[in-house]
């Protein structure tokens, strides 16, 4: 009798060790398809304006496909006969009031690879590519995987062999396509497309001549962190070790590896990290552990002030104007 109670007792807690192994799978899931692969923005009005009438903001815009069509692409470049559009003129005042002379426009200085954050795409960057034109980089702009015209799925930050290599193969598949001149060439990415811009760099140094980073993340796992309700802090652990499952089962980094201040110490380019000194979403201190941990001299900290998540490149502050001014300074 005490043999029977003793075996049936142990099934009980079987089936609910069981149980509590299995049930954290099932937000694990989800969550990993939220964070990895998030829904996508359709193509709105004002994308369209500038896509159809680019000669309005002063601009010449094509789209190719690269990659063997894994990546969709924008490569945006000056309208030497339309001259810049409204936001273009205002930029250069600003550059040049800060003692920069820019040469005639449509003269370009080199090339600038934008890349958008999360739920973005690549229209999304039009009118920040129309600020770099305006100040002499022609601009190139991905869809970056799991967003926007991509056939991909999913996304890791950057972490994957093939999101490190993109920006270096759709700048050399660019040069390619358009016969473009070898000449400095810049990386710029904010909050998400940040990391990869970080990625970028660390993978390949000698591609890129300059950085710039707005608001991004030191470390996925301490973003996460900050999402996790404090009535779910205990299970944290378990989910989080559930989504690193997950990602195993899929072939695509852990959790821990999407870490961009340990990608950040290689990098020994120009670099300009901006953040937002009101930025709820990724604190102002995940943006200074990304600027320790660059390994030059060749520096910079820029506060916005103000600058939230959500409007960091649309403060009072003419954040524009100093970073096509750092950029021309660093390259020349």
């Amino acid at each position: 009798m005490v043999n029977w109670v003793l075996q049936k007792r142990s099934k009980r807690l079987l089936i609910f060790v069981l149980i509590m192994a299995i049930v954290p799978v099932f937000p694990a899931i989800w969550l990993n398809e939220k964070i990895f692969s998030p829904p996508r923005r359709d193509i709105h009005k004002y994308h369209l304006t500038r896509l159809n009438h680019p000669a309005k903001y002063g601009l010449s815009i094509r789209k190719f496909d690269c990659l063997k069509s894994k990546v969709q692409c924008l490569l945006v470049e000056p309208n030497n006969l339309a001259g810049p559009g409204k936001r273009g003129k205002i930029l250069r005042r600003q550059v040049t009031k800060k003692g920069i002379n820019l040469a005639v426009y449509g003269k370009i200085r080199g090339i600038v690879v934008l890349l958008h954050g999360r739920n973005g795409r690549k229209e999304d960057l039009l009118p920040i590519a129309e600020r770099f034109v305006a100040a002499g980089f022609r601009c190139l702009i991905p869809d970056l995987p799991a967003h926007g015209s991509s056939p991909i799925s999913a996304m890791s930050f950057g972490s994957s062999r093939f999101e490190a290599s993109l920006p270096r193969q759709i700048l050399n598949s660019a040069r390619a396509q358009f016969n473009l001149p070898k000449e400095p060439a810049a990386l710029w990415g904010i909050s998400m497309g940040g990391a990869f811009a970080i990625q970028a760099a660390s993978e390949s140094q000698d591609m890129w001549d300059a950085l710039l980073v707005v608001s991004s993340f030191s470390s996925l796992n301490k973003i996460l962190d900050r999402q996790v309700p404090n009535k779910w802090k205990l299970a944290k652990p378990i989910v989080f070790f559930y989504l690193d499952i997950a990602q195993w089962l899929r072939g695509r980094p852990r959790l821990s590896n999407i870490n961009p201040q340990a990608w950040a110490k290689s990098i020994k380019i120009p670099t300009l990290i901006v953040h937002g000194e009101s930025d709820n979403f990724i604190p102002t201190s995940q943006g200074k552990e990304i600027y320790n941990a660059i390994n030059t001299k060749k520096k910079r900290w820029l506060t916005v002030p103000k600058g939230r998540h959500s409007n960091v490149l649309a403060t009072a502050m003419p954040l524009y104007a100093e970073m096509n001014s750092w950029l021309i300074g660093v390259l020349e």
